[in-house]
This record gives C-alpha cells, structure tokens and sequence, in this order.
C-alpha cells in the first residue's frame, strides 16, 4: 500500500485543487492568468533566485553554528535540490529530511546535520508567525481597511478561523510525531544554532529577508496581474497562504493554498478568482524556479549518457 502512497496524494491534491476551481469559478482565474504580464514572471522567477540563494546561506551559517562544514555553493546545491524534490513529492519535507541525510553522510554527523536543517527551517518559520500575527493584528484593528459584507462577513471569517485551527493542529500533530524522539540533544542545539544572542539576530535578520522575498513574489504577480485587493489587506492574506503551504497535507501545498486563497478573498470582498490565480501564479512560478535541482534527482549515468549524446 505504502508504494501508491504518492500516487494517492497527488490525487488527493488535485482533487482539492478542482474543487476550489469549482466551487470558486475558473472563468475568472483564466482571465487572470492571461493577463499576467511577462516582466512580473521575470521578476517573480528573479526573486525565487535570490530566496533560494538566501536560504542556503542560511542553512551553512546555522550548520557552522553546530560544527559542521558545508561550502556556500554545496548548500545551494543542496538546496535546490531538496526544493525540486519538495515540489514533486508528497509531504512537503521529504527534500529538507534527504538534505539533512545527505549532509549527514558527508560530515558523519547525522545527528547535527538533521539538527542543522530542523533550525534552519525552525527559524524562518518563527519569523513568519511573527510578521502574520502582527500584519493580521493592523489589519483586524483598522475596521475600515476591510469590506465584509454584513451577511456573508461573519460567515467567511468563522470558516477561515476554523481552518487556520485546523491547520494549526496538523502542523502541531506533524512536528510532534517527528521532533519528539530528538528533543534531548535538539535543546542544546537550539540554544547553539538559535537562541543565543549573538546568533539569534543573524538568524532573524536572514529569515526575514527569505519571507519577505516570498511576500515579495506575491506582490509583483499581483501587479503583474493587476489585482484590486489593496496591498494593506494583500500582505496578511499572502502570509496566511504561506503558513498554510507548511502543512504537509497535499502536494508542494496545491489545493490547501488555493482553497485558503478563494476564501480569503471572498472574506476580504474580494472576486476570489484573483486569488486564486496569484496562488497558482505563485505554485507554478516556484515549480519552475526549483527545476536546476533536476540534474541532481537524476542517475548520474542517465547524466553521463545526455552528455555524451551532446557531443559532437
């Protein structure tokens, strides 16, 4: 049963993803995505760039943290091929955990090197509640800068609560199942790679740039497309899709994002199909940004063979 695991995930996936395009309406989202122009696709690819370049900069200085070495261009590489992997496979974390193995089989530190990526993520993903609390915090207290209907309003805030509850109890079910065997010699390392004061602030200050280049992306395909929702309202909603992209319910966060995106907007009084179209914008985008870490999924001899068919 295990080995059509994937296969049923990914029908899992795109059968939230129709659903959301059903039930939110797919004319809209077409029109949409036609008229996405090309200087926002290069921007936004761009920026996943320079997001990527950031994050494995990241990953090797928490390494170092710890002890371990890891050239600056080996993690990169590392990483893009842990984001491809992240893309294609269900899970979400299937890339970081074959990261960290990999790391691992390099320094002979497998311990360190899972820890190393655990923070490394850890850290960004603190620094992103922050920014959505707080940018959700603004937004709820100016009564004027949203437009709820007064009949709908109630109702679509109660759904969206109740999924960020959900999501929220996955995401502490997920991490629990995975951190708790680990917890001992993670404290240590938390305190080492994180918490101290003289690395905390590096830790914050490159994590904040890695979201913000993410929020980034959503906001150049939003020009792109010419989306009415004001950016005031834009950043809450675009940090609430990414905190749904961490949970591991479907594939590289298809579906769930696309679903939150629709109710969102609606919530907002909003045409949902803009949304929708930037959520898809942004999926298909950072697929497309992870495709150099391809190579590296391929046997080498499958490699070898193209390079030599390339020969003269």
């Amino acid at each position: 049963m295990s080995r059509y695991l994937p296969y049923l995930r990914w029908i899992w996936t795109l059968t939230i993803l129709t659903g959301a395009l059903v039930v939110f309406g797919q004319a809209d989202i077409v029109s949409h995505l036609e008229g996405l122009s090309l200087t926002a696709v290069a921007l936004a690819l761009g920026l996943f760039t320079l997001q990527l370049f950031m994050s494995a900069w990241r990953w090797s200085f928490t390494a170092r943290q710890l002890g371990l070495a890891i050239d600056w261009r080996d993690a990169l590489r590392e990483y893009y091929l842990a984001t491809f992997v992240n893309q294609v496979l269900p899970g979400g974390v299937l890339g970081d955990a074959n990261r960290a193995l990999r790391h691992g089989a390099m320094t002979r530190q497998r311990s360190r090197a899972v820890h190393a990526v655990m923070i490394e993520r850890l850290s960004g993903q603190v620094v992103l509640v922050i920014l959505a609390v707080t940018a959700w915090a603004f937004l709820l207290s100016d009564r004027d800068g949203v437009a709820l209907s007064a009949g709908a309003g109630g109702v679509h805030v109660g759904l969206v609560a109740a999924g960020m509850v959900f999501v929220a109890i996955l995401a502490a079910t997920f991490f629990r199942a995975r951190v708790g065997p680990l917890i001992a010699a993670f404290r240590d390392a938390l305190w080492v790679a994180l918490l101290q004061p003289k690395v905390l602030g590096v830790q914050m200050l490159s994590s904040a740039l890695v979201v913000g280049s993410y929020v980034m992306v959503f906001l150049v395909l939003a020009w792109g497309m010419d989306v009415s929702m004001p950016q005031s309202i834009l950043v809450p909603c675009v940090l609430c899709l990414l905190m749904t992209m961490v949970i591991p319910v479907t594939v590289a966060g298809w579906g769930i994002r696309e679903g939150v995106a629709g109710a969102l907007w609606v919530w907002a009084g909003y045409p949902a199909g803009e949304g929708l179209a930037l959520s898809i914008a942004y999926g298909a985008l950072f697929l497309i940004s992870s495709l150099p870490g391809l190579p590296f999924v391929l046997p080498r001899a499958c490699v070898r063979a193209f390079a030599k068919s390339g020969r003269p």
